[in-house]
């Protein structure tokens, strides 16, 4: 029972992970986009502190997908371990 129990931990931890890298990829496409949009608009000069505000917030979602990709995929690595004791 207590091999069960750590299995379905590990899954809904699986789970956590896979929807936090999905709302990263999503929130990195719309600074992403965001921050090309002020590209366009060099001339306005609020757009220069925007365009390095949003460059930095990229360069942080991106370390955070990548985290978040070897949090998965140790994750895995610890489900099949488990699975191969039961």
């Amino acid at each position: 029972m207590d091999c069960n129990r750590q299995i379905e931990s590990i899954k809904e931890r699986f789970k956590l992970y896979t929807e936090l890298l999905r709302n990263l990829v999503i929130l990195l496409i719309a600074v992403g986009g965001g921050t090309v949009g002020l590209l366009f608009k060099l001339s306005n000069p609020v757009s220069v502190p925007l365009l390095l505000l949003g460059l930095v917030l990229t360069i942080g979602l991106i370390f955070g997908i990548v985290r978040t990709v070897i949090s998965i995929k140790e994750t895995l690595e610890e489900l099949r371990k488990w699975e191969k004791k039961s």
